[in-house]
C-alpha cells in the first residue's frame, strides 16, 4: 500500500427496524482536565421502532447524558450513534431534522412555558421550524386536542393563569405538534398528583400504541417503570448494567436494591407468588392483571 493511500473505516450497519443504536459509545466531561468525568462508558443497545423503553439509574449513572445525545443536546464524543437514520457521529448532522423528529420533555417542562397564550407557546416550535402560518394554527388544535384540552377553551389563555396539570399538558402538546417519531421524557409525572399522573401516562401509552411513537422515558418511580415499560435500560456509574423486560429484570431483587433502586410492589409480589408456585403471565404487571390471573391460576387448579 501507498503512503498516499487512504485507509476508509468500516461502515456500522444499523439494524433494520432500529430508531436508536448506540455502539461504544461514550462520553466525558471535562475531558482535558483534571476533573475529567466519565460519563458514557462503551454503550452499546438497540432501541426498536416502536418500544417503550424505561431509564433508570441513580443521580450520576448516565442516564440523562445519553438521552441528551438523542437529539444532540450533547454530541457526540467517542463512539457511533445513529438515530431514525440520523448519524450523529458525523461532523455535521441534520440537526433541523433530528430534532423535527425526536421530541424531548424535560422534568418540569411547564416551566419553559413563556409566551402570552397557550396558541402562541404551543406554535412557538412549529414557527421555528419553518411550517406556515395557515397550518400552524390546525397542528396547534390538533395537539392540544390530543392531551386532552378544549384548544377553544384555552387558546387565547395565558398559560400562567392554568392548573399544574394544565400547564404539562401545554408544554407536552409543544413538543406533540411536530408529530415526533420519537418521544424522550424525563421524569414526565414529577410534581403530578396521582391523578395527574394517570392521565399523563395514559396519554403516553396510547402515543406509543396507537401512533406508533417509540418514547422513552427516564423515571425514578419503579412502579411506572414496571407496569408501562416494554424494556428496561438500568445505567450505573456510566454503564449499561441491565437491558431486560421489566418482569425479568425485577425478579433480581437483591442485584437492584444494591444499585439503591426500589423493586416496584406489584414486581415483589409476583416473585413472592412464584417462590409458592403461582406463575402469572410475564405481561400482568398492573394490580389488575395480577389479580385476574391469580385467580384464573386458582381456578385451574380446582377444577
Amino acid at each position: 500500500m501507498s503512503k498516499s493511500a487512504k485507509v476508509t473505516a468500516p461502515a456500522v450497519e444499523v439494524p433494520q427496524n432500529a430508531a436508536i443504536f448506540a455502539q461504544n459509545l461514550n462520553f466525558t466531561y471535562n475531558a482535558k482536565s483534571a476533573f475529567a468525568k466519565r460519563a458514557l462508558d462503551n454503550i452499546n443497545l438497540t432501541v426498536c421502532n416502536g418500544e417503550f423503553v424505561a431509564i433508570v439509574g441513580h443521580t450520576g449513572s448516565g442516564k440523562t447524558t445519553f438521552v441528551q445525545h438523542l437529539n444532540a443536546l450533547i454530541r457526540v464524543q467517542d463512539g457511533y450513534l445513529n438515530v431514525l437514520g440520523h448519524d450523529l457521529s458525523a461532523k455535521k448532522p441534520d440537526l433541523k431534522a433530528l430534532r423535527q423528529q425526536v421530541g424531548m420533555v424535560f422534568q418540569y417542562p411547564e416551566y419553559q412555558l413563556f409566551a402570552d397564550t397557550v396558541l402562541a407557546d404551543v406554535c412557538f416550535g412549529l414557527k421555528n421550524f419553518g411550517v406556515e402560518s395557515d397550518k400552524r394554527e390546525q397542528m396547534a388544535r390538533d395537539a392540544l386536542e390530543l392531551v386532552g384540552l378544549d384548544f377553544d377553551k384555552v387558546k387565547d389563555k395565558s398559560p400562567f393563569d392554568l392548573s399544574g396539570g394544565e400547564k404539562r399538558r401545554v408544554a407536552l402538546a409543544g413538543v406533540l405538534a411536530m408529530k415526533p417519531q420519537i418521544l424522550v421524557m424525563d421524569e414526565p409525572t414529577a410534581g403530578l398528583d396521582p391523578r395527574g399522573k394517570l392521565e399523563v401516562l395514559s396519554l403516553v401509552r396510547q402515543l406509543n400504541q396507537r401512533d406508533g411513537v417509540t418514547v422513552l422515558m427516564v423515571s425514578h418511580d419503579m412502579n411506572e417503570v414496571y407496569e408501562n415499560a416494554d424494556r428496561v435500560l438500568v445505567f450505573r456509574e456510566g454503564t449499561l448494567a441491565y437491558d431486560l423486560p421489566p418482569r425479568e429484570l425485577f425478579r433480581k431483587e437483591e442485584e437492584i436494591r444494591a444499585m439503591n433502586l426500589e423493586v416496584p410492589a406489584m414486581a415483589a409480589f409476583c416473585n413472592e407468588l412464584e417462590k409458592n408456585g403461582f406463575v402469572v403471565p410475564e405481561n400482568c404487571r398492573t394490580v389488575e392483571d395480577v389479580c385476574a390471573a391469580v385467580v384464573a391460576l386458582k381456578e385451574a387448579r380446582n377444577a
